[in-house]
């Protein structure tokens, strides 16, 4: 399966940069395609409705690589007790000119998210689970990956300290790859 996966950071050493680095590597390992897609280098401006006509360069190249995938995870931080406007910025071009034939429409999303305080991000994960699924026709899996304290779970070069928390990775990535599986047999 072609999955694409996007971090709600653009930070250079961003935890979460690293967490979805750590997913898309228990995905490959699975065997699966993920397309890491570098907001950062994309560089892609805040939502014009004037530009749905004449996308910039990184919303064609998004879009493009959005329609190809059949799956996405998405890995964002908390701001304010919500997603960063970064995440939704790209998600409301990624919908956009045509809500209803957007590539994320019945598509299946993982999502997952740290930080480095006590929240694990279950705020901004339940506002991106409201925008995706009621918003835009997504489905959104049921588990999901949080975690607290992140800089104490991962070692200098970015991998978990505790094999634990590599086994319930992969545990609840398991709903969310059975169903993948399902819809795209």
């Amino acid at each position: 399966m072609k999955l694409l996966a996007l971090c709600g950071s653009i930070r250079k050493a961003s935890w979460n940069q690293k967490l979805l680095n750590l997913i898309a590597a228990e995905l490959r390992e699975k065997g699966h395609e993920v397309d890491v897609f570098d907001l950062r280098a994309a560089n892609i401006p805040v939502y014009d409705q004037d530009l749905d006509a004449t996308p910039p360069p990184g919303v064609v190249d998004l879009k493009t690589r959005a329609a190809a995938a059949q799956g996405f995870v998405v890995c964002t931080p908390e701001y304010n007790y919500s997603v960063p406007g970064i995440l939704k910025n790209v998600i409301d071009w990624v919908s956009r000119p045509n809500a209803a034939k957007n590539p994320l429409r019945d598509k299946l999303v993982f999502q997952a998210g740290c930080t480095n305080g006590p929240g694990g991000t279950l705020q901004a994960q339940m506002h991106l689970r409201h925008i995706l699924n009621y918003g835009l026709g997504a489905w959104v899996s049921p588990s999901q990956y949080t975690l607290s304290q992140i800089g104490q779970h991962l070692d200098e070069a970015g991998n978990f300290k505790d094999p634990n928390q590599k086994k319930m990775l992969g545990y609840v990535l398991g709903p969310f790859l059975e169903e993948l599986k399902r819809r795209n047999p």
